[in-house]
């Protein structure tokens, strides 16, 4: 795993144009106080699309199909993929959140607690986006993310809209999910941040699964 990681991280550093493009943002958005928020989720989408990038690049280059030919196993790579993909990411929460703080001390508690939040949304995400990318690679993974993105949001506007006026049920659906956002942020911090670590655990496992499956199945 050890020289797929240092693989993957080369390839990354050829993107230097993402970083100065990572920096010019980060610096618009520290002007505003209230930006910080933006800055971090920024960040860690940047890493993200960088570590979906080498996927991409194994895919148009052949790369899995000649790593496959080296005593390199099925189950190594996408190992390789989600710790590189979560700690990358992770790394790029950290160096955000620190810059954040450095600005901002006075809400410092307010900022990890955000960070946390945001970091682990996004990781859920990534979770959903992995085996998409492993199954249909680069460009079709994106136009099936789009398809199954455009489907989700009308699922759920027809259970927002459509069904609970067919069924006199207007606005019940809408206000249940509020009424449980609103008792979700209610919670101490400290609750909040446990439950979301159980459902990114639960995922995380469902996810890597699927992965794996996906990966003893592919032809090269």
């Amino acid at each position: 795993m050890k020289g797929l990681l240092i693989r993957d991280y080369k390839i990354i550093l050829h993107n230097k144009k993402m970083f100065v493009i990572l920096l010019i943002v980060q610096m618009l958005a520290l002007q505003n106080y209230n930006g910080y928020s933006f800055l971090i989720g920024y960040t860690v989408m940047i890493f993200v699309l960088l570590i979906l990038n080498t996927i991409t690049m194994d895919e148009y280059y052949k790369g899995i199909p000649f790593l496959m030919t080296m005593p390199i196993r099925r189950e190594t790579y996408v190992t390789e993929k989600y710790v590189l993909m979560l700690g990358f990411s992770f790394l790029g929460a950290m160096l955000s959140t620190a810059l954040v703080i450095l600005l901002h001390r006075g809400i410092m508690r307010e900022i990890l607690l955000e960070s946390i939040l945001i970091y682990v949304i996004l990781a859920l995400f990534q979770l959903f986006m992995l085996p998409i990318q492993l199954k249909f690679g680069g460009e079709k993974g994106r136009i099936v993310l789009i398809g199954l993105l455009s489907c989700i949001t009308v699922i759920a506007t027809s259970l927002n809209t459509i069904l609970p006026s067919a069924f006199g049920m207007q606005g019940m659906i809408g206000n249940l999910m509020r009424n449980m956002l609103t008792g979700f942020l209610s919670l101490p911090s400290g609750m909040m941040v446990f439950i979301l670590l159980l459902v990114f655990i639960a995922c995380l496992t469902i996810s890597y699964c699927i992965s794996l499956q996906v990966m003893r199945k592919k032809e090269f």
